[in-house]
């Protein structure tokens, strides 16, 4: 779309639209959550020791212990916590994790050499207080971002510097997940011929009058992808660059730079190829099966029952996949779907709008198959339970890429290999950015991503995710 905007009125427009450049108001916001969060985390210890025996310790008194948010919120600072925009999820965790122990673990230890008599309570709902945190933190920062993200005060303005259409996926990604806390002021693209806008955002090509209008902006962020101009503006004014390779072929966070001699180079770890991770994996599955057994087993139980009584067949299906080094197995779901369904599809495909909804992502957005207690149980998540059973044989992990069937395989490619080389998963990046409403091509980027980048961290706040997402049933039919 034609941009009338000149470059000098572009000052004006962005004056009116961004009251702030700064990260402070971002940063102070989840700093704020995150003190709620870590005295949620010591009242819910506190709360369980007093559960075990009131007179050990009083539960109210967790209160008194705020004046140490203080200290705390300054190790997260120190490790790079604020102002918190765009870290990477597992990143994140693991700096939680490290540094609740370190806070509360010093803080019960100051405690010990008190000569109090009931110091010992207190010592141990301390300790208590680390694996709570570890969870309530990324839960909070989650929920923070998505209820800060369409405020004015969440969140900076960054000039997008690309070369071309093929490079606007950064920009329609920054919309879609305003989360992020990068908002797209202004996108100076090399190939652009004339001012126009892309999603209401102006777009210029390139030039120096465009260059100290920036200056004059205050913006102190750039995102680069494939910049073919001069690199004046990059290298003497902007505080932060953000450069994305064009090609998101290699995309691990684990990259550090190593030096041939002047020569700068980057080296990756891809941790699910060590033995050590494959079976720190396993033993977080088993350990994850062990704790949510008391809740899993009567669910699934109950949910048999209501399969069994609400339509005629079998109570479970048990649908060929394909697993780890491509091998098959039967992954197992409740039965959601009528007896006949392989009949049906048949049918159903005649239709050419519901043959090209098939062969785009291999679902239906209304399926017709699935029984009314169906609708119920995939839009719950709950067809999926017997998949633990999958878990306990080892045939699957409760987090990795999504199993695939045979036909499916084609859609990946030369990421196929990649993504068979690891056990696929309950739960994964994909069922968490959208589920069915992702695309095969964001599905397999996802997954890539998942293999490249795992890690314990990674697989916890995927699990926080999770939990999220089944509860809002966000993008399940």
């Amino acid at each position: 779309m034609k941009f009338a905007m000149t470059e000098k009125e572009y000052l004006t427009y962005f004056n009116q639209k961004y009251w702030k450049t700064s990260s402070f108001t971002s940063g102070f916001a989840l700093a704020v959550i995150d003190c709620l969060m870590v005295m949620i985390s010591i009242g819910t210890s506190f709360f369980i020791i007093n559960l075990i025996n009131h007179s050990w310790i009083n539960f109210r008194s967790f209160i008194t212990y705020w004046i140490y948010l203080l200290p705390m919120i300054s190790v997260f600072y120190a490790a790079g916590l604020y102002p918190g925009i765009s870290l990477p999820p597992a990143d994140e965790v693991k700096k939680f994790a490290i540094c609740s122990f370190f806070v509360f673990t010093g803080i019960a230890l100051s405690i010990t050499v008190e000569e109090a008599d009931d110091k010992w309570p207190i010592v141990i709902a301390f300790i208590l207080a680390t694996p709570f945190a570890l969870v309530f933190l990324p839960c909070g920062r989650e929920l923070a971002r998505h209820l800060l993200k369409n405020t004015k005060w969440f969140g900076v303005p960054a000039v997008i510097m690309l070369c071309g259409q093929k490079d606007y996926f950064i920009v329609d990604r920054l919309l879609s997940r305003k989360d992020l806390g990068y908002k797209p002021a202004i996108i100076l693209d090399s190939k652009a011929t004339e001012n126009s806008l892309y999603k209401d955002i102006p777009v210029y090509k390139p030039s120096r009058e465009l260059d100290c209008v920036i200056r004059q902006t205050g913006i102190k962020v750039a995102i680069i992808i494939d910049w073919e101009e001069n690199f004046d503006l990059i290298n003497s004014y902007f505080r932060y660059t953000i450069t994305i390779p064009d090609a998101q072929a290699l995309n691990t966070l684990s990259a550090n730079v190593r030096d041939f001699g002047g020569i700068l180079g980057f080296s990756s770890t891809h941790n699910l190829t060590k033995k050590l991770s494959i079976f720190i994996k396993r033993i977080v599955d088993l350990f994850l099966l062990l704790l949510a057994s008391p809740l899993i087993i009567p669910v699934i139980l109950i949910t048999a029952i209501c399969v069994k009584v609400s339509s005629p067949g079998p109570v479970f299906y048990g649908h060929k996949r394909v697993g780890k080094n491509g091998k098959e197995f039967k992954c197992w779901k409740f039965r959601s779907m009528v007896v006949n369904a392989d009949k049906m599809l048949d049918e159903i495909l005649k239709d050419p709008v519901m043959a090209a909804e098939w062969e785009k992502d291999r679902k239906f957005t209304n399926d017709p198959r699935v029984t009314k207690i169906g609708k119920f149980l995939r839009k719950t998540s709950l067809d999926e339970f017997p998949q633990f059973f999958n878990v306990l044989t080892g045939e699957m992990s409760f987090i990795g890429p999504r199993p695939v069937t045979t036909p499916e395989l084609a859609k990946y490619g030369d990421k196929a290999k990649l993504i068979l080389s690891v056990q696929p998963g309950l739960s994964g990046m994909w069922q968490i950015s959208g589920r069915s409403d992702t695309g095969y091509e964001e599905r397999i980027t996802l997954d890539s991503y998942y293999i490249q980048n795992w890690s314990v961290w990674l697989d916890i706040w995927i699990i926080i995710k999770t939990i999220y997402i089944v509860i809002k049933g966000k993008g399940a039919y």
